[in-house]
């Protein structure tokens, strides 16, 4: 069964605002997230979990970033389709991607170098919120070896959301681990890496944002930035690796990369 593609849209030229104040505080609707569960269901019983009517790897290589505080089974469906499909996939070495900001990039930009080493290839980086971020440091720090960054559910623009349920957790962690309580922080190389997270990647490296509008941890706004290709699905923020919706994103963003590669 071939499904109908997202299309990819180009960003506004003038960006929404995010939801700010009380609203933009408490006005996700979490409830949504629920269906996460019924969207992998539905994946596992799609013809994309043998890999069909996915983009063919031919033996590319992929990384994958968990988003913040996810594990990397988060990614488990997404790497499973596209080893289906014939890419080589790996997950970045990062554990539930917690802790500074340094320590994950330094571990994934090894794990880069080692993949674009084994295939003599440059690697395509994809990334769950956080790991969209990440991402796309990695694509700044190591722009030979990366082909192209996919971001889905990932806010661009700042670096948490407003709204509470990731804003309060993540930003007590990130003062815990900044004072070291969970082990000894390079406060240099810190500052460092967060100077990145919102520079421009160079132009040779196809940047795709997939964002949701019934995401109910990310306001969708946050995902624009100028310069990306902009793909909208319908999914929530869990579901975003592990539904139809999310993996017809991530087909289409590749297609859109073997295009400009011609």
């Amino acid at each position: 069964m071939l499904f109908a593609l997202p299309v990819v849209s180009p960003t506004p030229q003038l960006l929404p605002a995010p939801k700010s104040g009380l609203p933009g505080f408490v006005g996700r609707p979490l409830w949504k997230e629920a269906r996460s569960i019924v969207e992998l269901k539905n994946l596992r019983q799609s013809t994309y979990w043998q890999g069909e009517n996915f983009p063919q790897g031919h033996g590319r290589p992929a990384l994958l970033m968990p988003g913040f505080l996810a594990s990397p089974r988060s990614t488990h469906a997404l790497h499973h389709i596209m080893t289906e499909a014939g890419w080589l996939v790996r997950v970045a070495e990062v554990g539930r991607n917690s802790g500074p900001a340094h320590r994950n990039v330094d571990t994934a930009q090894r794990n880069l170098h080692e993949l674009a080493d084994e295939t003599g290839q440059t690697v395509t980086v994809i990334g769950h919120s956080r790991g969209g971020q990440f991402s796309k440091i990695l694509a700044i720090r190591s722009p030979n070896a990366v082909r192209q960054v996919i971001g889905l559910g990932t806010p661009m623009r700042v670096k948490y959301p407003s709204f509470f349920v990731m804003k309060v957790p993540a930003e007590i962690l990130d003062k815990a681990w900044r004072v070291g309580v969970f082990g000894p922080v390079d406060k240099v190389q810190e500052d460092a890496t967060e100077g990145m997270r919102f520079l421009a990647i160079p132009d040779h490296i196809d940047l795709v944002s997939i964002w949701s509008k019934t995401d109910g941890i990310v306001d969708w706004r946050l995902s624009l930035e100028p310069g990306a290709a902009n793909i909208e699905i319908d999914a929530s923020h869990l579901g975003m690796l592990s539904s139809i919706a999310g993996i017809e994103g991530v087909a289409t963003a590749l297609l859109r990369q073997t295009t400009l590669d011609r």
